[in-house]
């Protein structure tokens, strides 16, 4: 096997650890995932994949369709416990409505390079939500979990075909974002623990 579908094989496996702590969480109604968030990941990822295997990636596309998967798993079973966030707020609907249009401008435009940004600028917008969440209730993310997804974002990078902005750009935002909320939720559930001391 080519070391490069390894990277790939090895992203989506993270990808899908990190969501075995996440379920259990879930399942004791310790964390709650903001649905609009998912759904909209579910989403972006899944026409994300699709569109860098028409544009000729391979294995560094393994780790878009296993996104796109565990985020339908993710509100599927957060409905089920009934620990899904569903915000009503302006705000919410408004980033949930800029990645909407994100993704129609990521598939209007020929170019690659809007294209591209036009994907990042929708995952970041169904993405804020879940931010502001995890800053304001640190406790209501697993850590654990989103450290897993950055890591398969890590590994995505180096299951690429080529570092041309189409099949690089998307990855690395995944990893960053994955990172950044990673931490928030780790340095903001330790300052609250340290307060309640």
């Amino acid at each position: 096997m080519e070391l490069k579908a390894t990277f790939g094989i090895l992203s989506a496996f993270f990808t899908f650890a990190g969501l075995v702590p996440y379920f259990l969480e879930i399942s004791k109604r310790e964390i709650y995932p903001h649905n609009l968030s998912w759904l909209g990941w579910a989403f972006i990822t899944f026409v994300g994949g699709m569109a860098m295997l028409a544009d000729g990636g391979k294995w560094s596309v393994v780790i878009l369709f296993a996104n796109s998967l565990s985020c339908i798993l993710v509100v599927c079973y957060s409905i089920y416990k009934k620990v899904g966030v569903w915000s009503t707020t302006i705000y919410d609907y408004l980033f949930f409505g800029l990645g909407v249009l994100g993704v129609i401008l990521w598939q209007t435009f020929d170019m690659p390079l809007i294209a591209v940004v036009c994907s990042v600028v929708a995952d970041f917008s169904f993405g804020l939500p879940t931010i502001i969440k995890a800053y304001k209730n640190p406790k209501s993310e697993l850590p654990l979990a989103w450290l897993s997804c950055s890591i398969a974002g890590l590994l995505s990078l180096f299951a690429l075909q080529s570092f041309v902005v189409g099949e690089f750009l998307y990855p690395l935002y995944l990893f960053i974002f994955d990172t950044v909320v990673f931490l928030i939720a780790l340095i903001g559930g330790y300052m609250k623990m340290i307060k309640t001391k």
